[in-house]
């Protein structure tokens, strides 16, 4: 019994490995590899700049969600016939390569300053964050202010919104990601879920609002790109990233716009974590046209109420460009 499983081990992790090459070598990237850092790490950059004089929306995935080129597609293409866009991949990410530096707020934030800039990506800024990718945007903004016409978060981070307890003793704990889903990956354990169960995949399900050739080319980098030990590292600092910026909010010369789901509000409730409506409030700008709005949806909220959220985002870029 225990040789039939190896071999069949053995089997499933040769078919995985080849499929996985013989896919990315077909693979074709979308934007351009930009160096951004002395050790030669290169962050992915996708951009279009049809609308001279117009702002350009720079577009960030929450955390473990891979390519924003796929993930935020939904939002970020329609917006392109109206504004300059760009989707930026983390190290560890979608397109991107690797690194090994801490993923702090400053080092992240710093990473897709320089990303934008080597491939040539011109501001001002208007950053769309969904999650974590919140906390990088606030950095970002303190960062670089002049760089920055404003801020649209997709049910983002906020400083302050964990439940006290997740603030109390070691705050660095690991997500757990590295090694046992980087063993299921390689044996080809994935690939059985997913020629199992579908769209409906339990380990890496597939984005709803792709084609079927997006959502395989998504799932392949997904499967073979992101980088497990570096999104553990991620997990280990979300709550140092969250303390470090307590109390912090966008300048009031940036305008704010805070989509949030509905089911955020209600989960936040039922866990005794702080109000999700005031958490956002007290990181809001103090801009005139800064505005919090409540759509039907979860946590993606993008894939439920997509239209809704392109519509919100115009009416903020009408109202503050």
């Amino acid at each position: 019994m225990l040789a039939a499983v190896l071999a069949l081990l053995l089997v499933l992790t040769g078919v995985n490995q080849a499929a996985n090459a013989v896919g990315l070598a077909r693979l074709e990237v979308p934007g351009e590899l930009v160096e951004v850092d002395d050790d030669g790490a290169r962050m992915h950059v996708y951009s279009r700049a049809d609308h001279p004089g117009e702002p350009t929306l720079v577009f960030l995935a929450g955390m473990g969600l891979g390519s924003a080129y796929y993930e935020l597609e939904s939002v970020w293409e329609p917006l392109a016939q109206d504004v300059n866009i760009a989707t930026v991949d983390y190290l560890g990410y979608g397109f991107s390569g690797t690194t090994a530096k801490d993923r702090t707020n400053v080092n992240v934030a710093t990473e897709i300053h320089a990303a934008l800039h080597g491939a040539g990506v011109e501001g001002p800024y208007v950053l769309v964050a969904h999650s974590l990718g919140g906390l990088y945007a606030l950095e970002f903004a303190e960062l670089y202010p002049d760089e920055v016409a404003g801020f649209v978060g997709l049910d983002s981070t906020s400083p302050g919104q964990q439940a006290p307890e997740d603030y109390e003793g070691d705050v660095s704990a690991d997500g757990g990601l590295h090694p046992a889903m980087t063993v299921a990956r390689f044996v080809g354990l994935v690939r059985v879920d997913r020629w199992v169960n579908g769209d409906d995949s339990s380990l890496l399900p597939a984005n709803p609002l792709l084609d079927e050739a997006e959502q395989d080319r998504d799932w392949l980098l997904d499967n073979t790109r992101l980088d497990l030990r570096l999104l553990d590292d991620e997990g280990s600092w979300a709550v140092r990233n969250d303390l470090a910026l307590t109390g912090h909010r966008f300048d009031a010369a940036i305008p704010t716009l805070m989509v949030l789901a509905e089911d955020s509000v209600a989960l936040a409730e039922e866990f005794s974590m702080p109000d999700w409506v005031e958490v956002h409030e007290a990181v809001s700008s103090e801009h005139p046209d800064s505005r919090v709005v409540l759509l039907d949806g979860a946590h993606l909220i993008y894939l439920d109420a997509p239209d809704e959220t392109v519509t919100e985002i115009r009416e903020f870029l009408a109202a503050t460009q």
